[in-house]
């Protein structure tokens, strides 16, 4: 890439290709005369060299009315339109219009803004220096993007952005932009490493001293950037990064607590806070890895729940791992001379809801991640049991009556908490095998066994003379169990064992 500096704000760039073919569709439903500028992530990523991957995002200014141009985007290239208001004092682009466009597995995003003056280079610079930081803060006219012939594509740059990126910086336009927004600062923690770019210092002082600001922010958007984060391949080092300068202790206090537990159990080598770390880098490779450790039957599903329009459960797998141990320093207790963190998963799973009630991830979402951690040790429990040879068909049958919708995701967390605790490789192959026990009990008996009770309570209750109440329920689940163990298979043996059963029941003293 060759680069010539000119004085000023404007960069002349040769043999940079910012093109792509929805330019041209843009171009064809802007009105005539109009203006329209490319800013911010698609400018830098293509002076970088980046891939452009399968989520692109587009930012556009233009000098007319961005919800038109978008609706007839929309309509031309079979997208779905939406618009949104900015509301606060220091907002520039108070209404965002958006186009996206689905082609699986690629996501288009474009978002169109509006810049006003009578002088228009003037505005947009004005614009540029109102962003977040200086890589961001470029623009190339979309006319020069399209004219083909053209030589040069002229950069405007008042930030001096391409300059901090030659150096490898991410660096703030000014620390009043990330005050009036602080989001920015997950967003700056997020391009560090998803660029692999150098967070200036005056960025981590702002930090230090005004993170507290977040919690004033717009939920929604704190909830766009960290699923934003989750979606990275390596979004460890980005919570690490968080955590190590104390912003996902504003986000989420109970994370404050976690250097509270200096030693655990026997079966972990790490204090709590490194061992999240720990299993979140684990858990990126055992994602990657995901065809070595699970059959196919198990994967069909993974990265299908849609969730906040663009995310799906694999980011929400990661949330689950970095929330798994949240109620530890909570239920801290030394009994019989051991730690012990008694009920530490149940408790984990309330304050997840209470985290995902306040930044609005959503009902399905929320009880996803809530369920994971209360469930995130089942899997070493059995592993136990079958190591043991005590695990039982009924328990099998329970797991996956009880767990089947979340059973992929929590067999590779189960495998990342392992590598993150630092099991011995022993430890690592019974997990294994556990799991292929599971899958292979699944596969050759749970499914030939009637699973949909063959009574219900009304037949129940009809069947014994007695009305509503717990006893009934209780007679429904033991039921229940019978048909998953294979003692029950019929209606009729069914009936059977719900007599005999309340029989038992009543000559108990």
């Amino acid at each position: 890439m060759e680069v010539f500096f000119e004085k000023g704000i404007k960069h002349t760039a040769h043999g940079l290709n910012f093109y792509m073919t929805y330019f041209d569709d843009i171009a064809k439903v802007l009105p005539r005369e109009a203006y329209c500028f490319i800013v911010g992530g698609w400018v830098r990523d293509r002076l970088l060299g980046e891939p452009v991957g399968y989520h692109i995002d587009v930012d556009l200014l233009v000098d007319c009315d961005p919800r038109e141009v978008a609706k007839k985007l929309a309509e031309r290239i079979g997208a779905s339109y939406f618009e949104f208001e900015k509301k606060g004092i220091f907002i520039k682009r108070p209404t965002i219009a958006t186009v996206v466009l689905r082609l699986p597995p690629y996501k288009y995003r474009f978002d169109f803004a509006q810049i006003k003056g009578k002088n228009l280079e003037k505005a947009l610079v004005e614009d540029l220096l109102s962003r977040d930081f200086t890589a961001n803060a470029m623009a190339v006219s979309i006319d020069d993007v399209l004219s083909i012939g053209a030589k040069q594509t002229l950069i405007y740059d008042p930030a001096h952005g391409m300059e901090d990126l030659e150096q490898g910086l991410l660096r703030p336009v000014s620390l009043d932009n990330l005050e009036e927004d602080p989001v920015r600062i997950l967003r700056g923690f997020r391009l560090a490493v998803e660029k692999g770019l150098q967070l200036t210092e005056d960025f981590y002082h702002f930090v230090e001293k005004k993170a507290h600001l977040l919690k004033k922010s717009p939920q929604e958007r704190i909830t766009l950037e960290l699923f934003k984060i989750l979606r990275h391949t390596e979004s460890s080092k980005v919570l690490r990064d968080l955590y190590k300068h104390g912003v996902l202790q504003v986000l989420f206090p109970d994370t404050a607590r976690w250097k509270e537990v200096k030693g655990q159990r026997e079966h972990h080598i790490y204090a709590l806070e490194e061992h999240v770390f720990k299993v979140l880098e684990a858990l990126e490779l055992v994602i990657e890895e995901r065809d070595r450790y699970l059959p196919a039957e198990l994967l069909e599903n993974l990265g299908k729940m849609e969730v906040y329009g663009e995310f799906s459960d694999m980011e929400l797998l990661k949330l689950s791992a970095l929330f798994h141990d949240l109620a530890k320093p909570h239920t801290f207790e030394i009994r019989e001379g051991k730690v012990t963190f008694y009920n530490h998963d149940k408790l984990g799973a309330e304050l997840v809801k209470e985290y995902g009630k306040h930044y609005r991830w959503g009902e399905e979402a929320t009880k996803f991640i809530s369920k994971m951690v209360r469930e995130h040790l089942r899997p070493f429990y059995l592993r136990e049991s079958l190591s043991k040879g005590q695990l039982t068909d009924r328990g099998r049958a329970n797991f996956w009556k009880e767990c089947e919708d979340i059973a992929p995701h929590l067999f590779l967390h189960a495998i990342a908490d392992a590598l993150g605790s630092g099991d011995q490789e022993i430890e690592i192959k019974r997990l294994l095998e556990t799991i292929h026990d599971l899958v292979s009990y699944r596969r050759d008996k749970l499914s030939k066994l009637s699973v949909k009770p063959l009574l219900d309570g009304e037949e129940i209750m009809r069947m014994l003379g007695i009305g509503p109440g717990p006893l009934v329920g209780k007679i429904k689940k033991a039921l229940e169990d019978a048909q998953l163990e294979g003692k029950v298979s019929t209606k009729e043996e069914a009936v059977e064992f719900v007599k005999e059963y309340f029989r038992n029941l009543q000559e108990k003293p």
